[in-house]
């Protein structure tokens, strides 16, 4: 099964792949700010520049070829970029907005009549510029998230370009946010309104071909009327999206939620609601079986935790280790399991109520995990105390998450919430699926430089690749 694929990889390609896009991103920033800002940091493992704006620009410059690298394109892509203060809180932040400067319609060789095109698809279908030299892409990121007084703990951005470079605790990685929104600009966007549902200038989207109604089956460009638009803007899970390469990929890069499935003894048979973890792997599509034990590590504020090298090794090996929530990470407990012998670890809340958060990130962790609540890991714990051997499969419910059916066929739904959110609403994934996906709202930890379903929707909006094959990468089995 096809899963999240690096762009990486793919980046040295761009200058050996017929009809690669070049993208030029165009420094906007005054003297001492910004892209220019001379403030000395130490360089990183992936990126070797000392100043602050230097490394943003490799940062830039680094997500601008990975896109590149993909798309086709003989016309240069010309992003406009600037660092300023956006909305910035403790609790919320803008991280980051791009998109398209102009709308192109009707142009030569435009796959679909009337409707708009942003104009780096268009300059690319036409083989033509077809704003006369103007820049395309119009984006801006947050100057604030440097001065450590956005969202609370949160000391700055972090400017790596590999995701071996992992971020530290209280940085925001940059580079996904902007991988995120050059997709925006690329024609990851709708123009009609989600709050009117009126169509910019009176003409559809090519998105509008796409986006449609689950209940009715009706694309937007079909709808009656603009209260009707409207509604669909706010009708989740109902927002779907019917582009054909979306629906014939969903099955390759989602998967069902995470659940634990005990499969002995019979007192506790059953599927236990799971939280997969932000860091290490998943388990394979068709489940990760194994006998759960009970880890131990002799030490600490619990013995039960997994805070401290485990101390049944040689009980934890090649099974799945089940350790309790609290006084450490989850990337310290999941790494002191795989440390001895684990397949796989199982975290049961240390709260009555919700799943631990699993977030963290390690990139030496290699081994799945899925957080639990109280309620059923004090279950499997009496069951271990009988002493009775315990079961389980890490795995996946059948229904692909995020998905909804229309007509028959499952499609991949659009976020649709209620009241609509500007800028967020309707040109992004639903915030459900599974695993999660570049173009969901918000930043998502586990996404560093995958194009997951981006890549069939561009294809879905008339994106030529310059790398045909690029939907084939690295999988769960």
């Amino acid at each position: 099964m096809k899963r999240l694929i690096a762009l990486g990889a793919f980046a040295a390609l761009a200058s050996t792949t017929a009809g690669a896009a070049t993208i030029t991103i165009v420094n906007q920033d005054a003297a001492g700010e910004g892209f220019n800002d001379p403030t000395p940091v130490a360089a990183l493992p992936s990126n070797p520049f000392t100043t602050r704006g230097a490394q943003r620009l490799h940062v830039f410059q680094t997500a601008a070829n990975q896109w590149g690298a993909l798309l086709q394109s003989s016309i240069e892509i010309r992003v406009q970029a600037a660092f300023n203060p956006l909305t910035c809180s403790g609790t919320s932040a803008t991280l980051g907005s791009a998109g398209a400067l102009t709308v192109h319609a009707d142009f030569p060789n435009a796959p679909v009549a009337g409707v708009w095109y942003c104009p780096a698809l268009a300059n690319s279908l036409a083989n033509s510029d077809l704003g006369a030299g103007t820049n395309d892409i119009n984006s801006q990121f947050n100057s604030d998230i440097d001065l450590g007084t956005c969202l609370t703990g949160t000391t700055g951005w972090y400017y790596s370009t590999a995701a071996s470079d992992a971020t530290p605790a209280g940085y925001i990685p940059l580079l996904p946010v902007v991988f995120h929104e050059l997709a925006h600009g690329l024609g990851f966007q709708t123009f009609t309104s989600s709050s009117t549902g009126a169509f910019f200038s009176g003409t559809p989207a090519i998105w509008d071909t796409f986006l449609a109604d689950a209940t009715t089956g009706t694309t937007w460009i079909n709808m009656a009327d603009n209260a009707t638009r409207q509604a669909s803007a706010i009708s989740d899970p109902n927002l779907i999206w019917k582009g054909p390469n979306v629906t014939a990929e969903q099955g390759n890069f989602l998967l069902g939620a995470p659940i634990l499935r005990i499969t002995a003894p019979a007192a506790i048979l059953g599927d236990k609601t799971a939280q997969a973890a932000a860091f290490g792997t998943y388990a394979p599509a068709g489940g990760l079986p194994g006998e759960i034990v009970a880890a131990a590590d002799g030490a600490g504020a619990s013995t039960l935790d997994g805070c401290e090298a485990l101390t049944n090794a040689a009980q934890i090996s090649g099974k799945i280790a089940l350790m309790v929530r609290g006084n450490c990470n989850f990337t310290v407990k999941v790494k002191n399991a795989q440390n001895a012998g684990a397949i796989a670890a199982v975290i049961d809340n240390n709260a009555a109520s919700g799943l631990p958060g699993m977030g963290g990130s390690d990139p030496t962790v290699t081994i799945p995990s899925l957080g639990i609540s109280q309620a059923d890991g004090n279950a499997i714990r009496a069951q271990l105390a009988l002493p009775t051997t315990v079961n389980g499969t890490l795995t996946y419910l059948p229904t692909l998450a995020g998905t909804q059916v229309s007509g028959g066929t499952r499609y991949v739904r659009m976020n649709a919430p209620n009241p609509v959110q500007p800028g967020s609403s309707v040109s992004h994934w639903t915030v459900d699926t599974f695993p999660n996906l570049l173009m969901e709202p918000a930043l998502n930890t586990s996404i560093f430089d995958d194009v997951d379903l981006t890549i069939p929707l561009f294809k879905d909006i008339g994106w030529n690749l310059a790398t045909p094959d690029v939907l084939f990468g690295d999988g769960f089995e």
